[in-house]
């Protein structure tokens, strides 16, 4: 029933099937001191705390009392949406409620999953990447009451690998840049990646041109009205319309812009979603009801490792690329100090608790439920644990407060890869200490734990990243974090240890 009430409102009697669909990517990093649970105050978000409640009081706050998320195609990063439930619960529900009312009219939901933290999924091994899908199925799965049908890929970065992945885990469809096709497409219709093992996935193009104008040029979104009747019908395709084809025009923004990087572009929005599409003879559709309307026609092959902010596949966050100014080669160096800390880590982990667990890996893929409070301790190890035959209570008691210190760890060094620590231009920014602040938390759970030394390995590691602007280095950077209790971290390295080898460093 529903799905022909859609059908009879998509298309009318000798009139081309036009669709508008328009996807808000609202996404922020987590932002807390992983020691103390805060966002330090953020001085260039005055009058505001931090970035988070500027954003929310531009952007989350407005659109949701708009109505505009009713309206669109969405997803909302398992960071922020955490954040928002703590912080502004009416905001939070509201976005989430948006989804249960598109259900209730159209049979499908208009919000997508995404994985848990905004990493570069191709940069993380095969194990990463499920944990990362697989938390933020859960999330998504406990905000909303069902299961995801789509997810939304960080900076729609994507190889063959975490396709495959994505469709192992239940989901049908995805959104992609046009250029990360193999070949030419039309982007005004959906596309099947054929997939190992008889599998496969939708992939959605969105419009480059008419998205890129959104997002970067200002006077495109003046006025709802003009963008509606004359710039939007300037892209479809003539042929089509002459035959009665169905054409999706999908236009695929970070939702931030509607209010924060664009003032007052909520209103444009709102106006544009409650009046003017429809007004210029457009249906407003969302991805996983256009879907169901009209399935892939088509098949294409994809170029992978690509992304959508990157026109050098994903050098942006592995080596640096000229996407970005100055030197970049502190990317590399950065991402490496990482990766080697995480083999440390993980070597750690999977040898410390297998004399407790069935699989460490598939407890760590359990522990976000645990970790959030959507199941109990008691229920986790009667999953996860090995019987421990006649071993003491205080043995046991210990044994398990280990690994859930190791559990703890393991989130903080999955935290620590998120996009955009790798995304700017230079390593002396917010971005890069905060992963850095990660790390450093991810350390602290591992001496706690066992008490051996991360640290010191890490900071030699980061004397290879270095600020191209200022004479600073990621083991700089790491040595003015915010002070701990010294007994929550190993003793540093003495100071000849971390001396500079190139002149000029500065080492704190």
């Amino acid at each position: 029933m529903l799905e022909q009430q859609a059908v009879s409102e998509a298309a009318s009697p000798g009139a081309a099937p036009l669709f508008l669909c328009l996807h808000g990517h609202f996404y922020q990093p987590p932002r807390e001191d992983p020691f103390t649970g805060a966002i330090p105050a953020e001085a260039e978000a005055a009058p505001f705390a931090n970035f988070n409640e500027k954003i929310t009081a531009e952007c989350y706050r407005p659109n949701a009392e708009a109505g505009n998320f009713e309206l669109i195609s969405y997803d909302l990063g398992p960071t922020l949406a955490s954040w928002l439930a703590n912080h502004h619960p009416t905001v939070h529900q509201t976005i989430i409620e948006a989804d249960r009312q598109h259900r209730a009219r159209y049979g499908s939901g208009n919000a997508l999953a995404h994985p848990y933290h905004h990493v570069i999924l191709p940069l993380a091994n095969s194990r990463d990447k499920y944990t990362q899908i697989v938390w933020g199925l859960e999330d998504f799965r406990q905000r909303y009451g069902r299961e995801a049908a789509g997810m939304w890929l960080p900076e729609t970065a994507v190889d063959m690998e975490t396709l495959d992945l994505l469709a192992r885990c239940g989901i049908t469809f995805t959104v992609l840049a046009p250029w990360q096709a193999a070949t030419p497409v039309d982007v005004t219709e959906p596309y099947l990646v054929r997939l190992p093992g008889g599998r496969s996935i939708t992939v959605f193009f969105y419009h480059s041109s008419l998205s890129g104008a959104v997002s970067f040029d200002g006077n495109v979104t003046v006025n709802a009205d003009q963008f509606a009747s004359t710039i939007v019908p300037a892209h479809l395709v003539p042929e089509k319309q002459q035959q009665h084809e169905p054409q999706l025009i999908l236009i695929a923004t970070d939702g931030e812009l509607y209010g924060h990087h664009w003032i007052w572009r909520d209103k444009f929005l709102t106006r544009l979603v409650r009046y003017s599409a429809e007004a210029a003879g457009f249906q407003l559709c969302t991805l996983e009801r256009y879907l169901h309307l009209y399935p892939p026609r088509r098949e294409v092959t994809l170029r992978t490792p690509t992304s959508w902010s990157c026109f050098h596949g994903v050098d942006r966050w592995a080596s640096g690329c000229a996407c970005t100014e100055g030197r970049s080669d502190w990317k590399g160096a950065l991402r490496q100090a990482l990766n080697r800390l995480a083999a440390r880590g993980d070597q750690l982990f999977e040898r410390s608790t297998a004399e407790v667990l069935h699989d460490p890996w598939a407890a760590r893929n359990g522990y976000l439920a645990l970790r959030n409070g959507w199941r109990s301790l008691e229920n986790f190890w009667e999953e996860v644990a090995r019987p421990q035959g006649l071993m003491g209570k205080a043995a046991l008691a210990e044994k398990r407060r280990r690994v859930l210190l190791l559990l703890e760890a393991e989130y903080y060094l999955l935290c620590s890869f998120t996009s955009c620590a790798f995304f700017f231009e230079d390593l002396d920014r917010i971005e890069p200490r905060n992963a850095l602040a990660f790390a450093r938390r991810a350390i602290s759970l591992f001496w706690q734990a066992l008490g051996v030394d991360l640290q010191s390995d890490f900071l030699r590691d980061l004397r290879a990243a270095r600020s191209w602007r200022r004479p600073v280095s990621g083991a700089d950077l790491y040595l003015r974090l915010p002070p701990v209790r010294a007994d929550l971290l190993p003793p540093l390295p003495a100071p000849h240890e971390l001396a500079a080898d190139s002149e000029g460093e500065d080492v704190a």
